[in-house]
């Protein structure tokens, strides 16, 4: 499932799905708990390829300005969230064994973001920004540092 699908289907789902039917939409919660592995993922390029909107619509099942909200009893944790991206994603491709958790063993796949996700209001998760991605142990993209300035050229100096 792609959870960032909610924040622009939500604008037509009910009128499209009745009702009745659309209380089954993007059923996250009522997967979970009936024990259904919940694999996410962010469908590039029909949606945004940032899994934090995602994270954000999972959690909140608002739109990004907080001002519409959908199915709420659909939410789920930010730790579940998690999960359904990485260990139950690695479990849908029949590599629990190789990824999606950070231990021994398993690829080194994993980003550095500018913020701790799980202290983040759902507002701030929105604006994460992802520093380091390194995939299989390398580093595959870094965020440029800042440009220092550099000192002025002393024109004119004799040698």
């Amino acid at each position: 499932m792609q959870p960032s699908h909610l924040l622009t289907d939500m604008k037509w789902a009910t009128d499209r799905l009745g009702p009745d039917r659309v209380k089954y939409a993007y059923a996250w919660k009522s997967f979970l708990d009936h024990n259904v592995t919940l694999a996410f993922g962010t469908d590039y390029p029909v949606e945004s390829i940032n899994p934090f909107r995602g994270l954000y619509a999972a959690i909140t099942r608002q739109n990004e300005a907080g001002t519409q909200t959908f199915q709420p009893q659909e939410k789920i944790s930010l730790n579940e969230a998690l999960y359904a991206y990485t260990q139950a994603s690695a479990f849908a491709e029949f590599r629990e064994h190789q990824k999606g958790r950070l231990e021994p063993g398993y690829l080194a796949d994993l980003i550095v973001l500018d913020r701790d996700i799980t202290t983040a209001t759902p507002q701030q998760l929105l604006h994460t920004k992802v520093l380091r991605t390194i995939v299989n142990g390398e580093t595959v993209y870094s965020q440029s540092p800042k440009p220092t300035q550099s000192p002025k050229p002393n024109v004119g100096a004799s040698n």
